[in-house]
């Protein structure tokens, strides 16, 4: 047996645990997402569930945002460094994003001031709208400390913060639904605290191990915004389509369409969110394949995953289909307009963007973000004009014909794009970036 031979299996052990992992993680946030959820629907008003979805979707977006302009970029650039300028690369941004985040969050609790004394806004939605912005604030910081914790190869120490988050989340999730009336205000209260545990429990691992220094944060941010500029507008642009919806749904029918809707999605979280969580992983991870292997190997590996997952999903996806009688009216205690036509075209959508998700990473690895972005666009301006379009034909449904719509057009271009690079390696051209 040779050195390469020796070394691989532990390799391929290590890379196993770190998915398997990973797909605990989000086994457990996907569970949290649920019962959550599921109490909101069962135990307060379609308003207050619709606020605190509108809230979500805030965080959604911003949480996409950061992930493109730093998470992203670090997740692709970093691990390629040595252990000690990797530790100072994530210290220093980390530095610079808590500045930046602090001073952001305090301009924007001015909106909902503003907007209160103007009389756009109830004290409710003011008051809404400033728990939001606090969330968005904790949230961030959270999620930043998860992908260093994924970058440094330690989806364990994910996890043991992820469950901190959950548990405190489920405390404030009852005590939303079972306390004091409006229950909003409690609910989004849960997610800042929840979200606050989380990172507390991330950045005392951290401080542990490797350590968090501080630094000069420039140098880094020069290297990482050639990639950054790109994948943020390419990000700010899927949200358009991927969230938007249910502002869309409020502004043009009203905050029981964005229930239902949502009230159907939370049947098909468990599809959802293990995607994001293995996506978070393998663009680091696909990162590292490239620098070893071709892109075609690349996107087979990709395909592999994707395929596997997408197994597990149909799966669920057939059982929920058995049991949504069972699921909508005994357990979530609610009549959902449209129940099964929103639940067909949620799996389609969940199958779909799995693909697009899992490949797209072998595009952030080949830093295409710029192709990327131009395929997004492309997206959301066909998915939101049948979204807008369609409300008065096929009502609520529309937003998810709309987003099938824009996810299919996103994945030919993906798979456009992977063959595209494919075929420019085999000719013997350079990889372009």
């Amino acid at each position: 047996m040779n050195a390469q031979e020796a070394v691989a299996p532990p390799g391929r052990v290590r890379l196993l645990k770190q998915f398997s992992t990973t797909v605990v993680d989000q086994v457990v946030l996907s569970g949290a997402s649920f019962i959550v959820g599921l109490l909101l629907i069962r135990q307060t008003s379609d308003a207050d569930y619709g606020m605190f979805v509108l809230v979500q979707s805030a965080i959604a977006l911003l949480i996409s945002a950061q992930m493109a302009w730093l998470s992203n970029p670090l997740a692709v650039l970093a691990p390629a460094k040595p252990h000690a300028l990797r530790a100072l690369m994530v210290g220093a941004v980390d530095s610079s994003q808590r500045r930046f985040l602090q001073r952001a969050a305090a301009v924007a609790m001015l909106v909902p001031l503003i907007g209160y004394f103007a009389g756009f806004w109830s004290g409710l939605e003011s008051m809404v709208i400033a728990l939001g912005v606090a969330a968005c604030w904790a949230a961030l910081r959270r999620e930043y400390l998860r992908g260093v914790l994924l970058i440094f190869g330690r989806p364990h120490s994910m996890l043991n913060a992820d469950l901190v988050n959950v548990a405190v989340l489920l405390v404030g999730a009852v005590i939303a639904a079972y306390g004091p009336r409006p229950a909003v205000p409690w609910a989004v209260g849960a997610l800042i605290v929840s979200a606050m545990a989380g990172e507390f429990a991330a950045r005392r691992s951290l401080g542990k191990n490797p350590g968090l220094m501080t630094g000069d944060p420039s140098p880094f941010w020069r290297e990482m915004r050639p990639l950054a500029i790109w994948a943020t507008v390419g990000a700010l642009t899927y949200w358009v389509y991927n969230q938007s919806y249910n502002y869309v749904l409020a502004s043009r029918i009203d905050l029981r369409a964005v229930a239902d809707v949502n009230a159907a999605r939370l049947l098909l979280m468990p599809t959802i969110v293990l995607t994001v969580g293995v996506k978070t992983l393998l663009v680091p991870t696909a990162a590292a394949w490239l620098a070893e292997s071709t892109i075609g190997r690349l996107a087979r590996r990709l395909l592999v995953f994707a395929t596997g997952i997408a197994l597990i999903d149909v799966v669920y996806c057939l059982l929920l289909w058995v049991f949504r009688d069972l699921l909508t009216h005994n357990l979530m205690h609610k009549t959902i307009g449209n129940r099964d036509e929103l639940l067909i075209l949620w799996a389609i959508l969940s199958l779909i963007a799995l693909y697009r998700d899992l490949l797209q990473t072998g595009l952030f690895a080949l830093h295409k973000f710029k192709s990327l972005a131009g395929v997004t666009a492309i997206s959301a301006v066909v998915s939101l004009a049948i979204m807008w379009l369609g409300i008065k034909s096929w009502g609520p449904a529309a937003a998810l014909i709309g987003q099938v719509t824009g996810e299919t057009i996103n994945l030919v271009g993906v798979l456009v794009l992977l063959g595209v690079a494919h075929r420019t390696e085999r000719s013997g051209a350079p990889r372009s970036r």
